[in-house]
């Protein structure tokens, strides 16, 4: 889906994907049964990661990102928020969804989901143009949102265009994919991949291993290319070039930098990074093992995802009861973005997820900020 959120995929040892929208609502009644409050979006990236780097695999300089502070709560889903405006909106630092209110039928309809927004100067708005939670077809689906990594651009399912979107927050410019996508297309998975600059856009979908459609689409001129089935994509660089696509095959995966030879390595994870700035570097996340409590090892896996070969990392200055959990775009020449959660929290603890940047040559982390374990919620730049 988004695909959003928190973990789009799921975990390692889960094909395909989960169900997002199913996943939410069984959230919500966990967090009702515990009468836990709604907390800030968590997962598809940092927070406005500053500057654009993926170009066309062209090295660039080192520069830092600022982090902005997130708010400690939502809105709750009955609190009045006002629409986005039509322009003049300042870097998002997140999109995010309730599980709307659920009645005790759960064979009913989902009421009132929404996707929601926040910029870096703290104001949160609906983005009324793209679909929530809703029933189609007698199951509940949702519609996929991504940001581009500096925050500046949002891409998402129009349910009045029955379209895939781009918006330029600033200026207000909207980009049309140039395909319906009908409400009952949206079961299953789907997943959005935006360039650096918001002007390329992957759309992929699937249903359970089946129907699979993936597309790369220049959303200025709306010429579409059709990429390789059961291709999931990684990310898009300026240009729509370099593309970076992943196969798993059992327990191995292959990667393919589009223009290269696809490279296999003996693993089935699904946590990988953007493609880096050198146009060959990918990172990934070590599967646990031994007395790992989390999914996944301290140690990020750094490997050639044009000649082949890795090398494993050791992660350092993440607390011990911080998993690893997922990547996304990097933040500079050498520093990728991780995402951890709480390992096994204890009553009473108050433990939050947080993003790192994480330097893939010495493995040291820093801290860039805390996040939230909503279920569904996209930071940009996060796959």
């Amino acid at each position: 889906m988004n695909l959003l959120r928190d973990e789009l995929h799921g975990i390692a040892d889960e094909v395909p994907p989960v169900d997002l929208a199913e996943r939410a609502i069984r959230g919500a009644r966990r967090r009702r049964a515990g009468a836990m409050a709604l907390t800030v979006a968590t997962a598809v990236a940092v927070v406005t990661g500053g500057t654009t780097i993926l170009v066309n695999g062209t090295p660039r300089a080192e520069r830092p990102v600022v982090f902005t502070t997130v708010p400690e709560t939502v809105p709750d889903v009955s609190e009045a928020v006002p629409a986005l405006p039509k322009k003049g909106v300042g870097p998002l630092i997140r999109a995010y969804s309730s599980p709307c209110r659920l009645s005790i039928d759960a064979s009913k309809a989902c009421v009132g989901g929404r996707w929601w927004v926040s910029t870096a100067s703290g104001a949160t708005y609906e983005l009324t143009e793209a679909m929530g939670l809703a029933l189609a077809d007698s199951k509940r689906v949702i519609g996929p949102v991504t940001i581009t990594q500096d925050g500046r651009r949002i891409a998402y399912y129009s349910e009045k265009q029955r379209a895939i979107e781009v918006r330029d927050l600033a200026s207000g410019r909207i980009w049309k994919a140039p395909f319906k996508i009908g409400d009952g297309d949206l079961d299953g998975n789907h997943v959005l991949r935006l360039s650096p600059d918001g002007l390329h856009l992957i759309h992929t979908s699937w249903n359970n291993g089946s129907k699979w459609s993936s597309v790369l689409v220049d959303m200025e001129t709306g010429r579409t290319t059709a990429l390789g089935a059961g291709w999931y994509p990684l990310s898009v660089g300026d240009g729509g070039s370099p593309v970076t696509l992943t196969k798993w095959h059992g327990k191995t995966t292959q990667i393919w930098v589009l223009g290269n030879k696809p490279i296999t390595i003996k693993s089935s994870t699904r946590q990988f990074s953007a493609l880096g700035p050198d146009g060959r570097t990918l990172v990934r996340l070590g599967a646990a093992s031994g007395q790992t409590t989390g999914l996944f090892s301290r140690e990020i896996i750094v490997l050639d995802a044009v000649g082949g070969g890795e090398r494993p990392v050791p992660v350092k200055d993440v607390p011990e009861e911080q998993d690893l959990r997922d990547l996304g775009a990097w933040v500079s020449d050498t520093e990728v973005t991780l995402r951890t959660v709480p390992g096994s929290p204890r009553p009473g603890d108050s433990i939050t997820p947080k993003l790192y940047a994480v330097n893939v040559h010495t493995g040291k982390a820093r801290e860039l900020r805390k996040t939230d374990s909503q279920d569904l919620s996209v930071l940009p730049g996060m796959l």
